[in-house]
């Protein structure tokens, strides 16, 4: 009963404004809708295009973690998930694969946090050198390139995204 009262309350504070204050439009270009194609650019397309994210409960359940596991790493500066309004965790695909790789780096490989930390700037580093060398270089270089990183990682036992 309590709660279909709040419900009602919180409808009727959001649907009536106060008097004398102009209710906020809402911005041209807020629509997740995927059907949507803004005309931008490709490399801008390409950052926002909308991905899968995940509140804290469900990417633990995904990895198999302990959530506080997940608080640790974000408070050690690991990963760094988005937030909501609420302040809520949202953890993306590629934060998942970097707690993935986390998990492979300290369980399987034996490394402590310390050692994970320069690990994933390492590697970090590599796919930026990547990304520089594909774009002055042109596709096939880049292709190359990317070949060759590839088995640099299967040499030190990473997991290879594809």
């Amino acid at each position: 009963m309590t709660q279909q009262r709040r419900v009602q309350t919180r409808r009727q504070t959001e649907s009536s404004p106060v008097p004398g204050q102009e209710i906020p439009s809402r911005p041209a270009d807020t629509s997740i809708s995927p059907a949507r194609q803004p005309e931008t650019s490709a490399d801008e397309d390409a950052m926002m295009q909308m991905e899968g994210v995940y509140i804290i409960s469900v990417a633990a359940r995904i990895l198999d973690m302990h959530p506080q596991t997940l608080r640790k790493y974000e408070r050690l500066g690991l990963i760094r998930p988005g937030r909501t309004l609420g302040m809520l965790r949202l953890y993306s695909t590629e934060d998942i694969r970097k707690l993935r790789l986390i998990r492979h780096l300290s369980d399987d490989m034996g490394l402590n946090l310390a050692g994970v930390e320069f690990a994933l700037a390492a590697v970090q580093n590599l796919l930026t050198m990547q990304q520089r060398l594909a774009a002055r270089l042109g596709p096939e270089a880049g292709e190359q390139v990317k070949e060759e990183l590839d088995l640099l990682f299967q040499s030190l036992n990473l997991p290879v995204d594809h």
